[in-house]
């Protein structure tokens, strides 16, 4: 007598250490988004007290005596970059909504289990990081871009580390 054995698939689990890993890019996205939005509405009435903070600290500084060297050149930095931002907040806000939300897919796809997400994720983030770059001022924004490069990295290896899991 021949027995019919039937077999069912369960579905695949989300490692805990991916469900961890989208849950914090969920949040850091997310947060990004957020404030890029309130940015965009708030800018225009608080860019002149910024610069006021900006000069001060620049002026605080020269009356230091401290006319280069780090602490200057990241005030001038932060000069720059508030001024590009005020011509470009448009275009800034609108790459930065753009890339937010292609990484949120990406996320919400990867928390799925589908490998698309990570390759989404991962050029959606890169690209992110050249925003500053390419619409403020490269030299004034390369900190930023380094410590955010860096962080996007590691994210991207830990989720490089989960593609086996995903299909």
């Amino acid at each position: 007598m021949e027995e019919n054995v039937t077999t069912v698939e369960l579905p695949k689990k989300r490692p805990t250490f991916l469900t961890v890993l989208c849950i914090l890019s969920f949040i850091g996205s997310g947060l990004l988004l957020g404030s890029t939005i309130v940015n965009y509405f708030t800018f225009e009435s608080s860019y002149p007290a910024q610069m006021e903070k900006w000069e001060e600290t620049k002026e605080n500084l020269s009356d230091a005596g401290i006319d280069s060297g780090f602490a200057y050149n990241g005030v001038e930095n932060g000069l720059i970059t508030l001024e590009k931002t005020s011509q470009n907040l448009g275009q800034i806000t609108g790459a930065n909504t753009l890339f937010a939300l292609l990484s949120l897919l990406g996320v919400f796809l990867m928390f799925k289990l589908k490998k698309n997400g990570f390759y989404l994720y991962t050029f959606a983030n890169l690209f992110w990081i050249l925003v500053p770059l390419v619409l403020i001022d490269f030299n004034a924004a390369m900190m930023t871009a380094i410590m955010t490069g860096v962080v996007t990295v590691i994210f991207v290896i830990l989720y490089a580390m989960n593609l086996k899991h995903m299909e």
